[in-house]
């Protein structure tokens, strides 16, 4: 088990990236096949980019990473300099010692500079959005939403591209069996009002998110703290007894979805949080209007100010995109991205991080699929590279109906699930099957299509399917239909098991829409949450993988991209959690 404070964080500087932003964005790993730019080998490392990328490789608590972003820019690289001396040979010691600290020095100016140059200016951001009315956490609907919680929040730390990003959490480190978490927090972070953040801010935080009677979509991450217990040592240490180990507690909650909240918070349309922006307007309907929080404990962001703006149809924010409207375009379809990857006056982007596992999901409490043979023949239907052609235009990947494709713990050592027409239509047959409804939404590109496509494959095993289509905007809206549908497309995130498994498998999942239960499932997966050593736990894990793919309700046909474009004046694009872009990074060029 690695606690917090020793796992290694990737921080990439902030005024490194953007005094190189003019050039272009980080490139960002790409799913699934194409003729893109983005194809072509990368350029060979510089001498600084390899400096870089050894010193990112270097182990590195949090704690002296926050000691980093707090001292001056030229100390910082002069301690560098200092620490790569003393670890050379004393002829290389001898040379690097005659390397000015003072060329450094400049180059840092230089780069604080460039940025003074670009900061300001204005974002408008669109995505799916419109049906939300606050900004609270226990009720974001929307991804439009979600960025403007994650941008005036802070959070304890969030998964990044490259391992656990730090937030406001300084370390969390366990007890030896991991029944006791120890949380200690940046000092002087502050709300919007000015009050400091505190660790009782973060106990009513849990507990606030934990409740499950107001918050069911999240208390299933809380439901193992011992909450009566739960104990601020100091005003930035706070001690959080659990009820049974988890040595995955960072992965499946506290770097998961943990917002910090002001203790006694009860405004939600213009809330009091601590994060890089402030809400300074609301109208209710997912357009927000954020600005640039002066007083942040990071370094504050470049734009003055970000609009999102709701837009529902991911045909309608590329148009807005491309007459100016709007600066950035997130969440489009592949044919969107095919279409404009050539526009030199939009940048398009494909990236695993927030990318999606594709889904139909099969409530086997409900009739048909409470037979078995009804789950199995479904499975066997689906031809998944034909789905991922055609829904995804070939831009991603095939599932094996397991979420976590590419991620630490995924199994991917069982059989790939392939079409059997000829025993699918069989057990249709027996089971008397032939015709079938499904529920479809586009809340993520491809799956309308997605939804055509089985119709067509279903027809070749003698079945009839009739869809029925529900608005992007409303579909997460109605819980109630939600968990009454008996076949649905779906999407997630696609998270590492780690994290999806708890969340949404299982007798304990707080959105089993599959409705799947096993006490072989939950045996394995309590085993995997409570094993302090690694390699045991992963075991643990695969073994609930293995009967997830066997039992449960879900096809994950494919795995789709996250699909953004931007203007060319929009740079220094970074994501972190599931796929949030951090507006505290852009940087707008004129």
């Amino acid at each position: 088990m690695t606690p917090f404070s020793n796992l290694r964080v990737t921080r990439r500087g902030f005024l490194r990236a953007a005094a190189t932003a003019g050039v272009g964005a980080t490139a960002l790993a790409l799913v699934g096949c194409g003729d893109d730019d983005d194809d072509q080998p990368a350029p060979a490392a510089t001498a600084e980019s390899q400096e870089e990328q050894q010193q990112q490789d270097q182990p590195a608590t949090v704690q002296q990473q926050q000691q980093e972003q707090q001292q001056q820019a030229p100390a910082a690289a002069q301690q560098e300099q200092q620490q790569a001396v003393a670890d050379q040979p004393e002829q290389q010691q001898q040379q690097q010692q005659a390397a000015p600290a003072q060329q450094q020095a400049d180059q840092q100016q230089e780069q604080q500079a460039m940025v003074a140059e670009a900061t300001g200016g204005t974002l408008r951001f669109s995505a799916l959005g419109g049906g939300g009315s606050s900004l609270d956490p226990r009720s974001i609907f929307s991804m439009l939403a979600y960025h403007s919680l994650a941008a005036s929040f802070d959070f304890l730390a969030q998964h990044g591209e490259e391992g656990i990003v730090p937030g406001v959490a300084e370390s969390m480190t366990p007890n030896e069996d991991a029944t006791v978490w120890t949380i200690k927090l940046r000092p002087g972070v502050t709300f919007h009002d000015g009050r400091p953040l505190t660790a009782e801010d973060v106990a009513f935080s849990i507990a606030f998110l934990g409740d499950w009677e107001t918050s069911p979509r999240n208390a299933a991450e809380w439901q193992d703290v011992d909450f009566p217990n739960v104990a601020a040592i100091d005003d930035l240490t706070l001690e959080l007894p659990l009820l049974r180990p988890r040595a995955d507690f960072i992965d499946a909650s506290l770097a998961l979805y943990a917002p910090v909240m002001p203790e006694g918070i009860d405004n939600w349309q213009l809330p009091n949080g601590s994060g890089p922006f402030r809400v300074e307007s609301n109208d209710g309907a997912d357009g927000v209007v954020l600005v640039r929080n002066e007083d942040w404990w990071g370094e504050p962001a470049p734009l003055d100010r970000v609009v999102t703006v709701p837009i529902s149809d991911p045909t309608a924010r590329i148009n807005a995109l491309k007459s100016g409207e709007i600066d950035f375009a997130y969440q489009l379809t592949p044919t969107i991205a095919l279409t404009e990857q050539d526009n030199p006056d939009v940048t398009v982007e494909r990236t695993n991080a927030g990318g999606a596992a594709m889904c139909f999901s099969m409530n086997t409490s409900l009739a048909p699929y409470e037979d078995p043979r009804v789950v199995e023949a479904m499975k066997l239907v689906i031809d998944r590279q034909a789905m991922v052609d055609g829904a995804l235009l070939g831009q991603g990947d095939i599932g094996n109906d397991l979420v976590g494709l590419g991620m630490t713990g995924y199994h991917d050592g069982l059989p790939q699930r392939e079409r059997d027409l000829d025993r699918s239509s069989a057990l249709f047959a027996e089971a008397g099957i032939s015709e079938l409804t499904l529920v479809a939404s586009e809340v993520a590109p491809g799956l309308l299509a997605s939804g055509e496509l089985l119709a067509a494959q279903l027809a070749e095993a003698g079945v009839s399917l009739k869809i029925e289509e529900v608005p992007a905007d409303a579909f997460f809206g109605d819980f109630d239909r939600l968990f009454s549908t008996p076949l649905q497309t779906l999407y997630f995130i696609n998270h590492p098991p780690a994290v999806h498994l708890p969340r949404f498998v299982g007798s304990s999942a707080g959105f089993n829409l599959t409705t799947f239960t096993s006490p072989e499932f939950d045996e394995a997966l309590t085993a995997s949450q409570r094993t302090v050593d690694d390699a045991e736990r992963a075991k643990h894990l695969l073994r609930a993988q293995e009967i997830e793919w066997r039992d449960d309700g879900m096809i994950v046909w494919g795995y789709s991209p996250l699909i953004m474009a931007y203007s060319s004046k929009v740079t220094n694009v970074n994501l972190v959690g599931e796929g949030l872009v951090k507006f505290q990074d852009i940087v707008l060029n004129s």
